[in-house]
């Protein structure tokens, strides 16, 4: 369960990723967030990983070191 339909969408989709970075094979992460969500693109060698820490559609807290942090609060 995420935290919108929209995302959910866009997981089955493949246009983002949603799963540990370290089971990432087949493309490269651009950026080195701690999270679980990735917006995938197409590149000439495979996939292109940016890590994010924001629902780009209802702005929730999705990445983990974020989350984590606010929990604290």
């Amino acid at each position: 369960m995420h935290c919108c339909a929209q995302l959910d969408e866009a997981i089955e989709r493949g246009s983002l990723y949603c799963g540990q970075k370290s089971r990432i094979d087949d493309g490269r992460i651009l950026n080195d967030l701690d999270t679980d969500y990735f917006i995938r693109s197409a590149s000439g060698r495979g996939y292109d990983y940016l890590g994010i820490n924001y629902c780009p559609f209802c702005g929730r807290v999705i990445g983990r070191g974020l989350w984590m942090a606010e929990k604290k609060k």
